[in-house]
């Protein structure tokens, strides 16, 4: 599965130079996590996972691997090499990546996206898609809720950040037991080397446990914020500054607010019943490992499974 160096990522090379430190997206790493349980859901062999980094796939030149190609993928992603047999789930690139690699990527259809609007955009240069929405959300659900939970308030940068208005429209008693996380990590090294991908994996790890552990409501603008923790069955406000068609997917399991919806918020959601998406989800992967003898009942030599870098014990 992938990993995210962030090699390519021009600000963050300023900004190392400048200042000595960046910060990465931890919902990156979510999603690491979430391919790891789907992994184990379906008995695919530990031994089998290998590492590949997203930022410098196109150079990748290891043994034969299926890779799922869950995530955001840039110009520098592509072409893939001959090596890398590709499972589209869950994919998101901008439309000028998809026009510039639209014969590559019609190698390889149908597409399975994130959002409808990836989907959209795909099918509009010929390409056919579908959506699947994404890995995040083959999360199990937890066991229990917890008895006296938190609300947790979690935010990130830019685009990410949580919309300054919105908490005076929450209801006081949510302020009584109220924590609030960033869901970015600060990093000393660019790109980041195969022992700071662990730890910020690691570090993504302890968030999903405090959220599965402990939260009684999320409150973000978050997608990778939002999407473990509506599979993990945690009831989610989704409050953005800004409409993003990346959220396509997601609206039609829950609202995401915009500013102008705020007074209107529902402030004790349900937990959403995404038993079929999940349930589709694991079964794509399913039948991409499958299909290439992955799974234990295949006895045969077989290619590598792509997967995240293994924790540094």
């Amino acid at each position: 599965m992938l990993t995210f160096s962030y090699a390519n990522f021009a600000g963050f090379a300023r900004a190392m130079k400048r200042r000595g430190v960046y910060s990465v997206n931890l919902g990156d790493f979510m999603q690491t996590l979430a391919i790891r349980s789907v992994y184990k859901q379906l008995g695919a062999p530990e031994a089998e996972i290998v590492a590949i980094d997203r930022d410098t796939i196109a150079a990748y030149a290891g043994p034969p691997v299926l890779l799922p190609m869950n995530g955001c993928f840039y110009d520098w992603c592509f072409p893939l090499p001959e090596a890398i047999t590709p499972l589209f789930v869950g994919f998101q690139a901008r439309a000028s990546v998809i026009e510039r690699f639209r014969d590559h990527l019609a190698r390889f259809q149908p597409i399975g996206c994130r959002d409808s609007a990836t989907a959209e955009t795909l099918r509009a240069h010929g390409v056919d898609a579908f959506v699947t929405g994404c890995l995040t959300l083959a999360l199990p659900p937890r066991e229990a809720e917890p008895e006296a939970g938190k609300t947790f308030v979690v935010y990130g940068a830019k685009a990410g950040r949580l919309p300054s208005e919105v908490l005076p429209h929450a209801p006081r008693e949510l302020f009584a037991n109220l924590d609030f996380v960033s869901q970015r990590k600060h990093v000393h090294r660019f790109p980041l080397d195969a022992a700071g991908r662990a730890d910020a994996e690691r570090h993504a790890a302890h968030l999903l446990r405090t959220y599965r552990r402990s939260a009684s409501l999320v409150i973000t603008p978050l997608h990778h914020a939002a999407t473990p923790c509506i599979a993990s069955g945690v009831p989610v406000v989704i409050a953005r500054a800004t409409d993003d068609a990346r959220f396509s997917f997601l609206r039609e399991l829950t609202p995401v607010y915009l500013p102008e919806d705020f007074a209107r918020i529902d402030w004790a959601p349900r937990p959403v019943d995404i038993g079929p998406v999940r349930a589709r989800l694991v079964e794509q992967v399913r039948q991409g490992l499958d299909g290439a003898g992955l799974l234990p009942r295949q006895p045969a030599a077989r290619p590598n499974l792509a997967a995240a870098a293994r924790p540094v014990a």
